[in-house]
């Protein structure tokens, strides 16, 4: 005991602490740049992934290998770990929630796994990944509580065309559009003919209420959102919205996200920060909490506004 509090205080020594962490550095910077080439190299088809909550997550095979490679080595914090903050916390809240882009489902199975009172509409069009967000839903054992359904959002009900640009792997393209005027349409992705509904069209036949919303939709959040504006304006849901840099500067998107009167909060490491456009740079973090409420100040926490929106319902 006594040989260890003094090798304690010793390596905690000004001089002998700066010795050793020069001595140490580049040996962590090998070993931390092997490891990102592990990640990168080392692919794991299918996935277990502890919860907070004692639960977990599984990934089917050939069901999201990039993503079930992600969570793999970096657990929670390998997909999106500012916006899954944001999303863990709001999960807890609320009992309904709508995942439009879908994908392979990490959101809707998270959010169920973390709160057995909530229920989930998962909307994915592509076929090929629709079946993938089957299995995940089947493999967690969540079907009772995860409806998913094999269309896409849109301002209009019918037909539509889906650019999907051409994948190399096992998973598909999780960049696929009905945006027409888009980079995929430019390239020329192959095209899929699929089925698009109005939210607002679709809720009549499937009432609920409307709490929260995630849109991962590649530059046609805006036909969305007009889409389901009658019932955002009945409901007023918090929304996480991925809003990436465009030519056209999403001036559409900004236009109705005014008219339904929201605020638009950048998603970043440091908070949630108010925003008035959304033609700035932004390499990194390209998603927003779209809020029915706002609170004083430049950046601000997710508790404020979440106590903004209930002394608001109280009144």
């Amino acid at each position: 005991m006594l040989l260890s509090r003094a090798l304690q205080r010793w390596r905690e020594n000004y001089y002998v602490s700066t010795v050793l962490a020069l001595m140490a550095r580049p040996a962590h910077a090998l070993a931390s740049s092997l490891s990102r080439e592990i990640e990168r190299k080392v692919r794991q088809n299918g996935a277990t992934i502890p919860l907070p909550n004692g639960q977990q997550l599984r990934l089917a095979r050939d069901s999201g290998v990039t993503l079930a490679s992600n969570l793999y080595w970096r657990g929670l914090s390998g997909y999106e770990p500012e916006t899954s903050r944001v999303l863990r916390f709001l999960f807890a809240k609320v009992r309904t929630f709508v995942d439009v882009g879908a994908n392979y489902g990490f959101y809707s199975l998270l959010s169920t796994l973390l709160n057995p009172e909530l229920r989930v509409v998962a909307f994915e069009p592509v076929p090929a990944i629709f079946a993938a967000l089957q299995r995940n839903v089947a493999l967690n054992q969540v079907e009772e509580r995860v409806f998913c359904c094999p269309l896409a959002l849109s301002d209009s009900n019918g037909a539509a065309t889906f650019h999907l640009p051409t994948s190399h792997v096992t998973d598909l393209e999780a960049t696929g559009t009905l945006a027409q005027d888009s980079w995929q349409t430019r390239k020329q992705s192959p095209q899929l003919q699929i089925e698009a509904v109005r939210f607002d069209d679709f809720e009549r036949s499937h009432p609920m209420k409307l709490e929260l919303v995630k849109i991962d939709v590649e530059d046609f959040e805006a036909a969305v959102l007009a889409g389901m504006s009658t019932t955002i304006q009945r409901d007023r849901p918090f929304v996480v919205c991925e809003i990436l840099p465009r030519e056209h500067q999403n001036e559409k998107t900004r236009r109705i996200v005014e008219d339904l009167g929201y605020t638009a909060y950048w998603i970043v490491p440091e908070g949630l920060i108010r925003v008035s456009r959304f033609d700035f740079p932004r390499p990194v973090y390209e998603n927003f909490l779209l809020s029915p409420v706002t609170v004083p100040g430049e950046i601000v926490g997710l508790e404020e506004l979440w106590r903004a929106r209930a002394d608001r319902r109280d009144t």
